[in-house]
């Protein structure tokens, strides 16, 4: 049986070496102009390109076509969709996934609202792998998907809230009163799928010390976490080592936010996922 996992593009990353996989590109439109969000993208243009344009940005879900396409050729697939709260994507796979499990009565699927995105996404993913490599049934990938989700948590950190603003989540005025007066906002996904703003800092200094600490709330012991940052290298960095001067035994790992990621996060944003059951790993 030929086993996939097909994820949308905000996992932030388009390749993955432990199982056949498939990324479908999400969407960014800024007026007349489109960016794709695969392998292509230039994503330090993309976000320059956001920052100095006037025009009114947003974006756009992959339609049931492009879902239906990633699946071809899999007899047993699990896709993954960033937040149902937050785009259409999760919708339009499960129309595709419908009709594709007609057209192929063998086939199994299973569509996971992560009910996030970015680096909770990428943990779904190799959980996903990591139990069909060790001989679980496609049922068993499933459930055991399902139990370390409930385990998984998401917290991240903004610089801007510019593109936020110009498809209309946020007002205008606090945007603009972000970039004034230099405020870091802190907000975590919260068990719905939706965003909830936590707290805030001026700077990033403290910034790596108040994470952790939204962390430890969520019961962080020293897990798995990935960061994810769109061009702040040095801040994760900051963040990392935080954490591992807490947590010494933690596993903490950093990537770089795509297309549709460092659209919401924009330039000097951090998205982070971590688990609070490290025997889960």
């Amino acid at each position: 049986m030929a086993f996939r996992i097909v994820c949308d593009s905000s996992v932030n990353m388009t390749s993955f070496s432990g199982a056949d996989y498939r990324s479908v590109p999400l969407k960014i439109l800024s007026g007349a102009t489109e960016f794709v969000d695969d392998a292509n993208l230039d994503v330090p243009y993309m976000v320059h390109f956001l920052s100095e344009s006037k025009e009114k940005s947003g974006t756009s879900c992959p339609n049931v076509m492009d879902w239906h396409e990633s699946f071809e050729g899999a007899d047993e697939i699990i896709a993954i969709t960033i937040s149902s709260q937050l785009s259409g994507s999760y919708q339009a796979c499960v129309q595709a996934m419908n009709e594709y499990l007609e057209e192929n009565p063998g086939a199994k699927g299973f569509v996971f609202d992560s009910l996030s995105t970015g680096a909770m996404m990428r943990f779904l993913t190799e959980k996903a792998a990591e139990l069909h490599n060790q001989g679980c049934t496609f049922e068993e990938v499933v459930t055991g998907m399902q139990h370390f989700r409930r385990h998984a948590n998401l917290i991240f950190a903004l610089a801007s809230m510019n593109n936020l603003s110009k498809n209309g989540r946020v007002p205008m005025a606090v945007a603009k009163a972000v970039g004034i007066l230099n405020i870091r906002i802190v907000a975590i996904g919260d068990e719905n799928g939706r965003i909830k703003p936590v707290g805030n800092c001026r700077g990033e200094k403290k910034l790596p010390a108040i994470l952790l600490e939204e962390m430890k709330k969520k019961n962080f012991s020293g897990g798995m976490v990935h960061i994810d940052h769109c061009l702040n290298l040095t801040l994760a960095e900051r963040i990392r080592d935080t954490i591992l001067e807490a947590f010494p035994g933690a596993k903490v790992t950093i990537g770089e936010c795509t297309g549709l990621c460092s659209y919401y996060a924009e330039e000097g944003g951090v998205i982070i996922g971590y688990d609070d059951a490290p025997s889960l790993q």
